[in-house]
């Protein structure tokens, strides 16, 4: 049997995290989602995963209350995370995110809010063949 792998969304927006926890739900029902408002909660989250070292997938928000997207994974990269594979979503349409992205070998997808059924199922299809490949 293959291991599902966790995707955390991280978004300070809950009505967000709930309305995209449904969609991910519709688009594959056997999705483990874990849901954070807060960027510290959810890097706590994955102390606790990188004992198991698996590949976690992230869809992080770049603004966030408790710290941005950019600190999120800054922190990453202090901590020598190698498994966390990350989609960034904003609602800001500043090319400067694209550009400042592409510093970090973590990250796998780039969307804009709104986040719809076809991000969802980009996102579900670059997991599983990052899935299929580890």
């Amino acid at each position: 049997m293959k291991m599902i792998p966790e995707l955390l969304i991280i978004d300070d927006d809950e009505v967000l995290l709930m309305i995209i926890s449904k969609m991910f739900k519709k688009v594959n029902p056997e999705r483990n989602l874990n849901l954070f408002s807060s960027g510290k909660s959810a890097l706590d989250r994955l102390e606790e995963l990188k004992i198991e070292e698996n590949t976690c997938f992230l869809m992080l928000d770049i603004n966030l209350k408790d710290m941005s997207g950019w600190d999120f994974l800054k922190e990453l990269e202090s901590r020598n995370d190698q498994f966390s594979k990350v989609f960034l979503i904003t609602s800001s349409v500043s090319q400067n995110n694209q550009e400042i992205a592409k510093k970090y070998s973590s990250i796998i997808g780039f969307f804009e809010k709104p986040i719809t059924f076809d991000v969802i199922n980009k996102i579900e299809s670059i997991i599983e063949s990052n899935t299929t490949l580890s």
